[in-house]
């Protein structure tokens, strides 16, 4: 038995703490985990925050027939950038919607290439050969 009581005491001769150092350890551990959760869900938030601009941005492009996969190559934070960066595509000078862009080029090709009487002159299509 004298094994025992040996054995006993030096178990309880570890280090104890005080409740204040107790509450400390238990706070700060508590901070710390506090902190890290408060992190994991901004970083959350941010993260549902581009995927809804990246879907708003392909409504909009598609909304003014512009392709969708500008979404990926424009910069922006809020909506209001957004739509600026939409606004400035769809304004640039000769940049027409997909689809659109040949039929353009050939007709401002055929308005510049009216000969004085007003005859059609096509210096492309002669070039290939093609008929009228």
């Amino acid at each position: 038995m004298e094994g025992q009581e040996t054995n006993s005491t030096a178990g309880q001769q570890g280090k104890t703490f005080t409740q204040e150092q107790v509450n400390a350890i238990v706070g700060k551990r508590l901070a710390e985990q506090k902190q890290q959760l408060d992190a994991d869900l901004v970083k959350r938030e941010q993260e549902l925050n581009r995927r809804e601009m990246g879907i708003k941005a392909r409504e909009l492009l598609a909304g003014k027939g512009l392709p969708e996969s500008l979404a990926d190559v424009l910069r922006y934070e809020t909506e209001d950038e957004l739509v600026k960066a939409i606004d400035t595509i769809e304004h640039a000078k000769g940049f027409m919607p997909e689809g659109k862009k040949e039929k353009r080029i050939y007709q401002e090709h055929r308005l510049e290439t009216r000969g004085a009487g007003g005859e059609f002159h096509d210096p492309i299509g002669e070039a290939f050969g093609l008929k009228r």
